[in-house]
């Protein structure tokens, strides 16, 4: 195996580069960086339910969908980029996939610790502060080609500003509250230490905290048949028919970190116009605001519907239980609004 300094890169070559060099058969450890700032997307997501594209084309930033599972996020030349490439047949690699986190995640955690942040592996992808919680590196795997890839980046800073402006929502005064979840879930090392490594540093430390665990031969230049490859495969990652490609998947929420997730939805119901607000703690309902255009008698029941959600599992069969119950109350009286408009509203896309 090699060490690849990439450096920065353009033309989205710090996303598309592993891929081309997986594919080509080459193992290693890539270091690198964007050299502009982008949207990425995972494999799994429904691109146009997650991100707001015309506000991403508005303002110039790029979308790509990546072959590596996970949410969608923001990169920019603040992040350090670290992308392992080994061959399935390996026996460096752990047989299961959350093994290959934990072992993969150590390193990582000690370059946190010797930029002066002790974090931790949060199962199953994030890196979190030790003490805060707050998410300070998101992971991903996957298989493409012949190999194995574990890839994640170092947070040096984080513009949650820019990432709130990006993801769709209903409402655009849903913004600041999503900007204020981000705000308090998410951190990076100049917010922690107050310093702000340079990528020299932050590259050298990867690559001395990862060789303690797999043997690298030597250093290598990136081959040009992979930077080639890399821009053909830009050209399709960026494709409207990649990026809008139907992948099954529903976006019930969007996932802030492993664990906290919001919702914000908009329904119209016979009865009127139903909005809401979700806060999702570790899979339970946290908090919950139903507002809107609609008739509720008596008005108390709309906080009794809100406390009633709060706890619940947020699953489709704990949920209709329990507005079932709601709606079965004899003081209480919703008209135009049934079990599948509040279904609609809370949980389903």
């Amino acid at each position: 195996m090699k060490i690849y300094r990439a450096g920065r890169q353009p033309n989205l070559r710090s996303i598309t580069l592993f891929h081309a060099m997986a594919r080509l058969g080459y193992e290693g450890l890539i270091i690198t960086s964007p050299a502009e700032t982008y949207v990425s997307v995972g494999y799994f997501d429904k691109t146009q339910d997650i991100v707001d594209l015309k506000k991403c084309r508005d303002i110039g930033i790029p979308i790509i969908r990546r072959e590596v599972g996970g949410g969608a996020v923001l990169l920019d030349e603040s992040q350090v980029f670290y992308q392992l490439i080994i061959k399935r047949r390996s026996e460096k690699l752990p047989f299961k996939i959350e093994e290959a986190y934990r072992k993969f995640s150590v390193p990582v955690i000690e370059t946190y610790r010797r930029l002066g942040v002790e974090t931790e592996y949060r199962p199953i992808n994030d890196i979190v502060v030790k003490e805060s919680k707050k998410k300070i590196s998101g992971q991903g795997a996957a298989d493409i080609g012949d190999a194995f890839v574990f890839v994640g980046g170092i947070l040096l800073r984080f513009n949650t500003r820019l990432m709130s402006q990006l993801f769709r929502v209903p409402e655009e005064k849903f913004r600041d509250k999503l900007h204020k979840s981000l705000e308090e879930n998410i951190s990076w090392v100049e917010r922690e230490t107050g310093r702000l490594p340079s990528y020299e540093e932050v590259e050298e430390i990867l690559i001395e905290e990862f060789s303690k665990f797999l043997d690298f031969e030597e250093e290598s230049e990136i081959p040009p048949e992979a930077v080639s490859l890399a821009d053909k495969l830009k050209e399709e990652f960026t494709s409207e028919e990649v990026l809008l490609e139907e992948t099954g998947r529903k976006h019930r929420a969007i996932k802030i970190r492993e664990g906290v997730f919001v919702r914000n939805s908009v329904h119209k119901a016979r009865g009127g116009l139903l909005k809401a607000e979700i806060q999702i703690w570790e899979g339970v309902i946290e908090k919950v605001r139903i507002y809107g255009d609609f008739t509720l008698y008596p008005k108390s029941a709309l906080r009794e519907l809100e406390e009633s959600l709060e706890g619940v599992p947020f699953e489709e069969e704990a949920l209709k239980k329990k507005l079932e119950d709601f709606l079965k109350k004899e003081h209480v009286e919703f008209p135009g609004v049934g079990l599948e408009d509040l279904m609609s509203l809370l949980y389903e896309s």
